[in-house]
């Protein structure tokens, strides 16, 4: 019986995965992005609607969805669009080099900024920290409990690795 609902459970996947496997390429990182982001959108969702404390899980689905914002921005390759937006410069009409230049270098700024953050992201906060302010903590507040408010100001909700209801 069990084989029989997995393979349902198989066959709504790749329902759900279709547009993607579809126009996969090997040869280029956009599709597997675009695959990375497609199930991330489950995930936000049933973390949005899970039963686990509200504060910590709410920051779960900000960073989620803070990566899915990334990831668009990736896929869509908007960066110079975005650079010549910020500094008011047309990259194709514009016979100044430097000028180009300034939009080019301008447009990897983004990118590298948005793809740290991503990795940022996905990686997570250090543990050690966590555990250095809770110490602080119990050495001022002489070991009461409350160790509670000090992880939800820590906590910020990302390292994919926690990412689960």
């Amino acid at each position: 019986m069990w084989r029989i609902r997995q393979f349902f459970i198989s066959l709504r996947n790749f329902w759900y995965f279709r547009k993607e496997i579809w126009n996969f390429r090997g040869w280029d990182y956009n599709f597997q992005l675009r695959l990375w982001r497609k199930s991330l959108i489950p995930l936000r969702d049933s973390i949005l609607n899970g039963y686990e404390v509200r504060d910590p899980r709410m920051k779960k689905v900000q960073a989620i969805q803070e990566a899915i914002d990334i990831l668009d921005r990736i896929i869509d390759d908007e960066y110079l669009d975005t650079a010549e937006k910020e500094l008011g410069i047309d990259f194709l009409n514009t016979t100044d080099v430097k000028e180009s230049m300034k939009v080019v270098t301008r447009s990897h700024e983004l990118a590298n900024t948005d793809w740290k953050r991503l990795w940022r992201i996905f990686e997570g906060q250090n543990h050690a920290e966590y555990v250095m302010l809770l110490d602080r903590y119990k050495v001022q507040s002489q070991f009461q409990e409350g160790h509670d408010d000090v992880w939800n100001q820590w906590f910020d909700g990302t390292d994919l690795r926690g990412w689960w209801d």
